[in-house]
């Protein structure tokens, strides 16, 4: 009788799972260093993370339900690593501005 309740559940899940549209972004983008990095750089990184934040967010707003929970803290994870290491290159980025400005 398992056997039998578990096959519609399975095809329910798959069926789910390919209803969905966004994928998981495979990589992070690369972050310049706030030091060194002109200001198109800082321009193309922040939409790169705005990009890649959005992405992440779709994924899980899509695939909520059946995600494992440690699935879902990696991908939150993995997302807020990367929008914490564009704050920090923007605030490097901001004070090396400003002390070029007042001198």
């Amino acid at each position: 009788m398992r056997k039998l309740l578990a096959l519609p559940a399975l095809f329910l899940a798959a069926h789910t799972w390919a209803s969905c549209p966004a994928p998981m972004p495979q990589e992070a983008p690369d972050i310049p260093n706030g030091q060194t990095a002109s200001m198109e750089e800082m321009h193309a990184a922040r939409e790169a993370v705005s990009e890649y934040v959005t992405g992440v967010e779709a994924y899980l707003n899509c695939r909520s339900a059946s995600l494992h929970p440690l699935v879902h803290n990696r991908a939150v994870y993995l997302a807020e690593t990367t929008a914490d290491s564009w704050n920090n290159a923007l605030h490097t980025f901001r004070q090396r501005d400003n002390m070029l400005a007042t001198n």
